[in-house]
């Protein structure tokens, strides 16, 4: 007789039907979690990601502006404004609202074009600004014996192609400086004009000339000369020339007009001049990103509409993507103090001999406040209604300074970016907490043209604006 099989102990029995549907179901439910931690967790990588890179550019876009502009106006270029100048590229010598700074404010129509009066350059983005800076950028200011120059080689009585200059590879303090570099930039050129020269007199840094470069001579080696002799031709047709300073609608009566330079006057320092201008630029995109904007440096001659050694791609250096606004303010040493506008009460630093008390103060108004007005402070383009023409912005009153140019101090400049792809779960805030517009300086986002950048798929970016405030270090 056989035995019944004893039956197989608990511990050695498998998995119920029911236990297996349970543990299949617990295992999904966490590979379920874990596909959506992870897309939750490369969204946010994806969106950390492009707001490092819109950061970087935003960084890269300040640095590049504020680097410039700590140069400018050097090699004696003025720092005073004609803001209300309007150009005519019809005359012999157009108008330009500032020598070494030059803001062109909330361009629309044949404005946004980059080079003024050239429908073929590229255009700014509409509504935004155009800064132009004027100066010797990056090259050395050279350090010249004043007896070395000659303004009129053939005594005509005129500064016409044959003024002549010699610039050593010591300067007169017995300091080396290295012509090198200044060799170089002259050579690129195949003709003449080969850019142009500030020369400054050593009288009084406000008396400057701007010469075209008609031609030059190396001596020694091209690398490494032991002088450079130049023709120059003083009497051209730039209206950054203070011979021209009165061709362009300046006062002939005004103080500027003693920075024209003398028939005997003398040279003391000179330097390669540059010009650069800052703007945004929209290009083709996709179907996620239809228009991609990016901050665009253009070089021009000095003085001209033209583009650098007359290329055409001069006029478009890509600076930072993603920025689709810059917007300029300027702090000026105007008449106005905390207490008002008021011609009875010294506003500016040269009213009085000290460095304290409110004159010696760049105000600006609370734009949040309603009881102060930012049209009646002492910055230009903060405010919609600042007038471009008002003689605050230009001339000072006070009879202790009457009729003395008012300068720039300041240039405040914010840089607006926005990530390089739209996410459609998220709805931008506006940038401003005002209640009448979602501002930038003197540009409202909430109105055209403003709102291709602040309306529909375009609050499905991120946004972030940075400011800085540059010392004009040269004024």
């Amino acid at each position: 007789m056989r035995r019944a099989p004893r039956p197989a102990p608990a511990t050695e029995s498998g998995f119920s039907l029911i236990e297996l549907v349970i543990s299949m179901l617990i295992a999904i439910e966490i590979l379920i979690a874990a596909a959506i931690a992870f897309d939750i967790h490369n969204k946010v990588a994806s969106v950390q990601v492009q707001i490092t890179d819109l950061q970087q550019s935003m960084r890269v876009a300040q640095y590049d502006i504020n680097r410039t502009l700590r140069t400018a106006g050097r090699g004696s270029l003025p720092f005073d404004l004609r803001p209300n100048a309007d150009f005519d590229e019809t005359a012999a010598i157009p108008a330009v609202s500032g020598i070494a700074i030059e803001v062109r404010n909330n361009v629309t129509g044949d404005a946004r074009y980059v080079a003024r009066g050239d429908n073929t350059s590229p255009q700014a983005i509409a509504g935004s600004d155009i800064l132009t800076v004027r100066g010797c950028i990056a090259g050395t200011a050279y350090q010249i014996d004043p007896s070395t120059f000659e303004w009129d080689a053939d005594d005509n009585g005129v500064g016409d192609s044959d003024a002549v200059l010699s610039i050593p590879d010591t300067s007169v303090a017995g300091l080396a400086q290295p012509l090198g570099p200044l060799v170089q930039e002259i050579q690129v050129y195949a003709a003449a004009p080969r850019g142009r020269m500030a020369l400054v007199s050593p009288t009084a840094l406000q008396v400057y000339a701007v010469a075209d470069i008609v031609s030059m001579v190396v001596n020694g080696l091209a690398a490494n000369p032991t002088s450079v002799d130049l023709t120059l031709d003083l009497d051209n047709a730039s209206p950054i020339n203070p011979v021209n300073l009165n061709a362009v609608g300046y006062d002939p009566t005004a103080p500027e007009l003693s920075r024209m330079y003398p028939p005997e006057m003398t040279v003391a320092l000179v330097c390669f001049l540059e010009e650069y201008r800052y703007y945004v630029r929209e290009v083709a995109g996709d179907a996620l990103t239809p228009l991609r904007p990016r901050l665009t440096r253009a070089r021009f001659e000095p003085g001209t509409e033209l583009p650098y050694l007359g290329q055409a791609q001069s006029f478009s250096l890509d600076l930072a993507d993603g920025i689709f606004d810059v917007q300029v303010a300027l702090g000026l040493d105007t008449d106005f103090t905390v207490n008002g506008f008021d011609a009875t009460v010294p506003g500016s630093y040269n009213d009085d001999s000290d460095w304290i008390d409110v004159d010696d103060v760049i105000f600006e108004a609370d734009p949040y406040d309603e009881a102060q007005n930012g049209d009646a402070d002492d910055w230009l383009y903060n405010d919609t209604g600042d007038a471009v023409d008002a003689i605050q912005y230009t001339t000072h009153s006070f009879d202790d300074n009457a009729g003395n140019p008012v300068q720039v101090y300041f240039v405040r400049v914010s840089v607006a970016g926005r990530t390089a792809r739209l996410d459609r779960s998220y709805q931008a805030p506006e940038l401003d907490t005002r209640a009448d517009g979602d501002w930038i300086e003197d540009h409202n986002l909430d109105a055209n043209p403003g709102l291709n950048y602040n309306s529909g798929d375009a609050l499905k970016h991120r946004r972030r604006v940075l400011q800085a405030i540059v010392d004009m270090r040269n004024v």
